[in-house]
């Protein structure tokens, strides 16, 4: 061979090499389809291109169809220089809105299964490029293979949210189910699991609790705003001890405190929360939304719906209260997640409560092409629509004031996504009704959805999606107030000629 010429079989040199190459510094062929070593060794092959030189935005990464799946059964991973980047990138925005998986510094230490590592770091990489394809096939082939743990139970969860925010709200739904039956095999809604964990391995023992009422929160919110949801934990409420402080829950954590939701009928009659965490606000938020969408089936009579809204305004108060000493937008323009995700599901409880009995379903805009969003549409008689309708209009302006307070979205659930498209479907009936004392005040909150929808759309495809059919719908109802004509806008024209009447 004379000297200069290049082998065959060598390697081309490129500027651009997978995750995987890069973290242990080999050249990589750049077979954007799946390099030759990924393939070789059947690991799923990812391209995030260097930004070094560039001044363009990096591409897209391949497609599902064409990545290879790292095989179960590879047991546990060494993390890398790269996927310890995309592990940290979930750390910093994802886990900070559901924070069940253990704490940073354990998870990177505990060497986590491949199959919940390759999930962690696919949910980071959606905040690193703007088109990420869609893994989610692949990733749930791998958990549902795993063996029954429960870190097996946090996979599932982690998916059933993905998929969500992915636009596969059956395979949400189906993941969800799969979490709960494998939390019920395992024992988490019993305490004596995580107390079991408590004397040796307390970091553990609170992502246990974590884990369980995580379960009970996502199952109440995928039945509140998924088109045809419905609950599908049946159980009584457990008594298993609610989460502590998301500061408190580190690497040297050192047990939690066990306050449990028995114990906060007591403290909500003496309005103590002196040791009542963020964390727990939320699960009691969730508590009472589930108990409002049950009413929301039934023909309830008035009383419980009176001791519901009693407890929905009582709780508000408490959190007004609890501001004061512990700010829900921090100095440093940090948002205390949990408490915004509490009072996100309790403004969501509160419409479900107050809409079958209020004066706006006859003035409910078409939603059926507006994905993640589903009012309740079951109807009942109110001595006094007019105070439901209010307290529904209030309901649906505080979730857009949630909004207002940052306009960073990169922290926040994708189930804020739905719960503005909720927001917005109820501005949008107030906007038909064209009262000009609430139209006026309606406009700049339905602009400020829209425009949150718009950013939190580079993050997640639901949100892409309920951005543009919000829109349209939006376009529509401006177009038909223009024309002095509700017919096209009405559900149902004989409601609103009774409503009329």
């Amino acid at each position: 061979m004379e000297l200069g010429q290049s082998s065959p079989t060598a390697i081309p040199s490129t500027a651009v090499a997978c995750l995987n190459c890069r973290e242990k510094h080999l050249k990589c062929d750049g077979n954007v389809s799946g390099c030759g070593r990924c393939r070789t060794l059947n690991l799923s092959c990812y391209f995030v291109p260097s930004r070094r030189g560039r001044r363009c935005r990096p591409g897209p990464i391949p497609s599902d169809s064409s990545l290879p799946v790292e095989p179960l059964g590879a047991g546990e991973t060494d993390l890398g220089v790269d996927s310890k980047h995309l592990v940290g990138i979930y750390y910093l925005h994802f886990h900070q809105a559901h924070p069940f998986l253990p704490p940073h510094d354990v998870f990177i230490q505990s060497a986590p299964p491949v199959y919940l590592v390759s999930l962690v770091e696919y949910i980071g990489l959606h905040y690193l490029v703007n088109l990420v394809p869609d893994c989610t096939a692949s990733l749930r082939a791998n958990v549902e293979e795993a063996d029954l743990d429960m870190v097996k139970v946090q996979a599932l969860l982690l998916l059933s949210i993905i998929l969500h925010a992915r636009l596969h709200p059956i395979e949400a739904k189906i993941c969800m189910a799969q979490a709960i039956q494998c939390s019920l095999e395992l024992g988490l809604h019993c305490r004596e699991f995580s107390d079991a964990l408590e004397t040796h391995d307390p970091v553990h023992a609170e992502s246990a609790r974590r884990t369980w009422w995580e379960i009970f929160i996502l199952d109440t919110l995928l039945a509140a705003v998924q088109v045809e949801g419905s609950l599908q934990f049946t159980l009584e409420v457990p008594d298993v001890p609610l989460p502590c402080e998301p500061e408190n829950y580190t690497g040297a954590f050192s047990g939690g405190g066990l306050t449990t939701i028995s114990d906060l009928d007591r403290q909500a009659l003496l309005h103590d929360d002196a040791d009542l965490s963020s964390s727990a606000y939320r699960v009691e938020a969730a508590v009472i939304l589930h108990k409002c969408l049950l009413v929301g089936t039934t023909n309830a009579p008035q009383e419980s719906t009176d001791v519901l809204d009693a407890t929905i305004t009582s709780w508000l108060l408490r959190v007004q209260s609890r501001c004061y000493h512990r700010p829900l937008l921090r100095h440093t323009g940090e948002l205390d997640q949990m408490t915004f995700q509490a009072m996100m599901i309790m403004h969501c409880a509160a419409i479900y409560l107050h809409f079958p009995r209020s004066s706006l379903l006859a003035f409910l805009p078409i939603t059926g092409r507006i994905f993640c969003a589903s009012p309740p549409d079951f109807s009942s008689l109110a001595l006094n629509p007019q105070v439901h309708t209010a307290k529904v209009v209030a309901a649906a302006t505080g979730l857009s004031k949630l909004a207002s307070l940052s306009p960073s979205v990169a922290g926040h659930t994708p189930f804020f996504v739905c719960t503005l498209v909720l927001s917005s479907v109820i501005q949008l009936a107030v906007l038909s009704i064209e009262v000009a004392q609430t139209t006026s005040a309606v406009r700049p909150y339905l602009g400020l959805n829209i425009g949150t929808l718009k950013t939190m759309g580079n993050l997640w495809a639901i949100a892409a999606v309920s951005i543009e059919r919000i829109r349209s719908v939006t376009q529509e109802v401006e177009d038909v107030l223009a024309g002095g004509c509700f017919a096209n806008l009405i559900e149902d024209e004989t409601a609103l000629l009774d409503c009329m009447t």
